[in-house]
């Protein structure tokens, strides 16, 4: 693989000094005007958008909002998929002193309404027909209409709204730019920039209330710790309204890199081949399911084919694990793994574009035998650790200092201890203001001398990486008295072939089960191969021969466990887990709750 020789882009004391993020973005308009910002792909190419551009832009909404009475403090919403109107009016809200209210697109009528409402919204930005449904449902439900400003207006709808290309095409005086410059410099670093709803697995979502000096804290220390290069390009389809999809958009004001935008989350490997990026940043669903289409297609490969790729990757793993702890590699195993590389790695890169540099995991545990597998084929996978509350990454793996089933290091300026039950407990600029008019809420998770409780467990190793080990609130707790994080097994059996999503549950009962879904796509192609006959997916869910495969993938994983670790028993289901049925999180975390009530029929059958 060829050594990229070009160094990190310098961290300047212009962008990093920017108390908040809207002052650094003038700083980066002034500083690369014609620099492109994002790519954007349109009539099927992907074309530059210059940092020039994105400043006009801001100016028009900025200038659009203060006309329609939005003043500082106000909330405004955005509901859309991630693309760059969003970040636009982002910039645009918070230049004006206002608060930025992200909604999820993927979110229910009802849960648009909990937002709206519970923020006090003042304004919603949204993207198109499909948005307009949700809000005019919940303008139902709260007995009022909000200003509504759509990316793509919608043909008609049961309440008034606006195009954003009215404010866009607006024309802008000099008066415009001074006014913004203006109202950026009156906003203070310990204002609130934005509310964060928690896409929690239980219960209502908490506005994580988040201020101008977190925002620039967090974004300061990924641009200071993690090489980047004013050259790298990161291939986003993050949803915005999540805080590490946000981070994500705002790493380019700091770092200077370009943003290429998906054209959607199906369109990803596509997207990735045209814009071949340097950097990548996703949440391991994305990674869990290139390891499977991967996996698949040697799986259907010849025998020699299949023993060439074992050991190349067997190969590659030794000196992945040899490089982690930054030991030499011995010359015939290198050798080899030059070998290796031509082969079988070189094809796995280009699958990615063939200039990956690293990528960066979050939002959710990744299976070490996954990042492990990528970090063998030459893709770095840098692990983190964050919560909305944290507004992103609080720890880190770095390029160059990485550890395998770890998180990495804490980012600087922030503190970690372990309470006394091995709770993860957390200080630093980057932390919450408190939960949006939820006293009571916040009480729970700050202790009184101030630390943050993140809910999860965790440990240092003798070289200061941190390992989570337990989510404190999804522990199951078997009759036996046995303590089991779910997440870990969940991970294990997604790596048994045909498997898409696993849901692992036993709380007071004796042993573990499993409700396992299927990769509709690999299972066809796999029954096809074997000869079997089905009518429908259902039917092959439901075949003899497909629980067989899957059970004998259970059995060879139970052989790594202790017995109470063990999946006894599983039901595998004729349909995914997915957003659109409730059951995910827009992270694509499973919501327990939701997934046991509803399959509790399933699940008691298996005791």
């Amino acid at each position: 693989m060829k050594k990229n020789t070009e160094k990190p882009l310098p961290a300047t004391t212009s962008f990093l000094d920017g108390k908040t993020l809207v002052e650094v973005f003038l700083k980066r308009v002034r500083v690369s005007p014609a620099k492109a910002a994002f790519l954007v792909k349109v009539d099927g190419v992907y074309r530059p958008q210059s940092w020039e551009s994105l400043h006009h832009r801001v100016a028009a909404v900025f200038e659009g909002l203060r006309s329609r009475g939005v003043e500082p403090g106000d909330r405004v919403a955005i509901l859309s998929n991630s693309r760059p109107e969003w970040f636009i009016c982002d910039m645009a809200i918070q230049s004006l002193g206002a608060v930025t209210v992200p909604i999820y697109q993927s979110c229910l009528a009802e849960e648009v309404e909990y937002i709206l409402k519970n923020s006090g919204a003042r304004l919603v930005f949204a993207e198109n027909a499909v948005q307009a449904a949700k809000i005019e449902s919940a303008f139902k439900v709260l007995g009022k209409a909000l200003p509504v400003v759509f990316f793509q207006a919608p043909d008609a709808a049961g309440f008034a709204f606006e195009a954003l290309s009215t404010l866009l095409g607006a024309t802008l005086t000099d008066k415009a730019f001074e006014a913004l410059d203006q109202s950026v410099r009156r906003v203070k670093a310990s204002d609130t920039a934005t509310v964060v709803y928690t896409s929690g697995t239980t219960g209502q979502p908490k506005g994580a209330r988040l201020l101008h000096s977190c925002l620039a804290a967090e974004i300061r220390s990924i641009s200071q710790e993690i090489e980047l290069m004013d050259s790298d390009v990161c291939l986003t389809f993050l949803p915005f309204a999540h805080v590490l999809g946000r981070v994500e958009s705002y790493i380019p004001i700091m770092s200077g890199i370009t943003l290429a935008f998906a054209e959607n989350v199906n369109s990803v490997s596509q997207n990735i081949l045209e814009v071949q990026p340097t950097v990548m940043i996703s949440v391991p669903r994305i990674y869990e399911k290139i390891f499977a289409k991967i996996s698949s297609e040697v799986g259907s490969g010849t025998d020699s084919k299949k023993k060439l790729f074992d050991w190349a990757i067997e190969t590659g793993k030794k000196v992945a694990r040899l490089r982690s702890v930054q030991s030499p590699v011995p010359l015939l195993l290198l050798a080899k793994h030059q070998i290796a590389d031509r082969l079988v790695f070189s094809k796995v890169r280009a699958k990615l574009g063939g200039r990956i540099r690293f990528t960066v995991s979050g939002g959710a545990p990744l299976s070490q035998d996954i990042c492990e597998f990528f970090h063998a084929c030459g893709i770095k996978i840098l692990e983190g650790y964050g919560l909305t509350e944290s507004f992103g990454a609080i720890a880190v793996n770095r390029p160059n200092d990485y550890r395998f089933g770890t998180v990495g290091r804490p980012l600087a300026g922030t503190s970690f201890r372990l309470a006394a039950d091995g709770e993860i407990q957390v200080q630093g600029p980057a932390i919450f203001a408190g939960y949006f008019e939820n006293e009571t809420a916040t009480a729970e998770v700050l202790t009184p001398d101030g630390w943050f409780c993140t809910g999860d467990i965790g440990e240092f190793t003798e070289h200061g990486f941190l390992k989570i080990t337990d989510r404190k609130k999804e522990l199951i707790v078997t009759s036996g008295g046995k303590n089991i994080a779910p997440q870990k097994l969940e991970n294990l059996v997604k790596q048994i072939p045909l498997v898409s999503q696993a849901f692992v549950f036993g709380d007071k009962k004796k042993y573990l089960v499993a409700l396992i879904t299927l990769a509709e796509a690999d299972a066809k192609k796999w029954a096809r191969e074997e000869g079997i006959r089905f009518e429908s997916f259902e039917e092959l869910a439901a075949s003899p021969p497909l629980k067989a495969r899957i059970e004998n993938g259970l059995k060879q994983m139970n052989r790594s466990l202790a017995s109470y670790e063990s999946v006894k028993q599983f039901h595998v289901l004729q349909n995914d887990f997915t957003l659109e049925s409730g059951e995910l999180t827009p992270s694509l975390k499973l919501k327990r709750k939701v997934i046991s009530a509803r399959y509790q029929k399933e699940l008691e059958a298996l005791y």
